[in-house]
């Protein structure tokens, strides 16, 4: 079922409900009205009357002209019983006819007593007169009263299913107007195409929670947008620096197969073959490992690690590297991380400091604002100041860099491996002078 199909269902089922349950109420109570209107006239009809029979004699002509002229105005439909209390040898038996125990045993009060029989609506009246004791049973139909009950019954019932069509139709017709921006937004996201992706959503200009979607849609395809273009770049970059060891081995290949060779021109070719293979084998292995997600780094075994010592061990690895321990009192400072994932991404920049300098490199390990952070100095060509946003993307290497080897993965290795441990990576540098990168482990 359609969302505005859901709608107008909906709200037309809580509009019925609710216009039932006012037309039930509004019944009820005009029923109990109307009964109990009816029982009043009955009761004035029984003292009507008591008086009529029975106070003629105490009354001047005028006082009982007027209540004969009430009485016969008065529900001139009405049976009446009168009984003597004081001689009618049956009076039990009417009773037991008209009235039920318990209103026997209050009749002799004074107050009337409305009561129904076989659709009868009555009143009795128990009227003590010096003429003797008397029982006044006046009844009659409520026919006028039925017909009223019935028309605001009949005419409640039209009005429920007047409003209930009249909702049923606004509904449609408020739902369909509500939803034809998500059925525009709907169309418009039917044209987006893995190569179209620069297509803006237009919004409604309601400023309202449509607004609000359209809005973050939009940002979510910049994204993805972003995401695709990013993707494509680095499956082009990939996809040629994996051809260019590929392209050496196979004319290196072609080129021997030429003629026959010497022993040692052979060898040198299987050493150049060689060096490109580990090439494409290193490369392959960073791919791969750029490829995985987040979580499955996270997954890796963590152990805590002494970073002095660990440092230490990196340094002795490499003569050129100089390792000083900056921490004041020579505190053991302690990062949960696996052991093999942060010596990959230190020995990254370590390698790239060697690389690019013909100089020492400094490896320190300092506390800035009881945040451990790791140093690493080269003083060799350094980065182009309006450049330093661009290395740690895939692929990407500095434009003084063409006359060195690499494939431009290593610092974008390094910045997914310490990302996982919320590890923040600043740079600092100055062409042909020194490159410093400061890694702080907030967390």
């Amino acid at each position: 079922m359609r969302i505005g199909a859901k709608i107008t269902l909906f709200y037309t089922s809580i509009t019925f409900g609710i216009t039932l349950f006012i037309v039930l109420v509004f019944y009820i109570f005009t029923s109990r009205y109307i009964n109990k209107l009816f029982d009043v006239n009955l009761c004035d009809k029984a003292y009507l009357t008591a008086q009529k029979h029975w106070e003629k004699d105490e009354m001047n002509i005028k006082s009982y002209q007027l209540i004969e002229q009430k009485y016969k105005a008065l529900l001139p439909q009405a049976r009446e019983v009168l009984l003597n209390c004081d001689s009618a040898k049956s009076l039990k038996d009417s009773l037991n006819k008209y009235l039920s125990p318990e209103q026997q045993k209050v009749i002799y009060n004074g107050e009337p007593i409305a009561f129904s029989k076989g659709g009868l609506c009555g009143a009795a009246l128990y009227y003590p007169d010096n003429q003797g004791n008397f029982l006044v049973f006046v009844m009659a139909h409520n026919g006028y009263g039925y017909k009223i009950q019935q028309h605001t019954l009949l005419l409640s019932m039209i009005l429920l299913l007047v409003s209930i069509l009249i909702t049923f139709m606004m509904g449609r017709l408020y739902s369909g107007k509500i939803l034809e921006p998500l059925k525009s937004l709907l169309q418009n996201l039917k044209q987006i195409r893995g190569n179209n992706l620069n297509v803006k959503l237009n919004e409604s200009g309601n400023k309202d929670e449509l607004d609000d979607l359209i809005h973050t849609l939009n940002e979510m395809l910049d994204r993805i947008n972003e995401a695709f273009k990013s993707e494509k770049s680095f499956v082009n970059s990939a996809s040629h620096e994996l051809n260019n060891p590929l392209t050496a081995i196979q004319g290196e290949c072609e080129i021997i197969l030429m003629k026959e060779r010497s022993p040692q021109e052979y060898v040198e070719s299987l050493e150049r073959i060689s060096t490109e293979s580990k090439r494409l084998s290193q490369l392959i292995k960073h791919l791969l490992f750029l490829s995985r997600h987040d979580k499955e780094l996270l997954s890796q075994e963590l152990l805590p690690i002494e970073l002095d010592e660990f440092l230490s061990e990196l340094a002795q690895s490499n003569n050129r590297v100089v390792f000083s321990n900056l921490v004041v009192d020579h505190t053991s400072l302690v990062l949960n991380a696996n052991p093999y994932l942060l010596r990959v991404a230190i020995q990254n920049f370590i390698s790239n400091a060697c690389k690019y300098s013909n100089d020492h490199v400094d490896l320190r390990l300092k506390v800035n604002n009881n945040i451990p952070c790791i140093e690493i100095e080269d003083y060799g060509i350094g980065i182009p100041k309006d450049e330093l946003s661009g290395i740690f993307q895939s692929f990407y290497r500095a434009s003084n860099t063409r006359s060195y080897s690499g494939t431009g993965i290593g610092l974008t290795l390094s910045c997914k491996i310490l990302s996982i441990y919320k590890a923040e990576i600043l740079v600092e540098s100055e062409e042909n002078v020194h490159t410093i990168f400061s890694i702080s482990f907030p967390s």
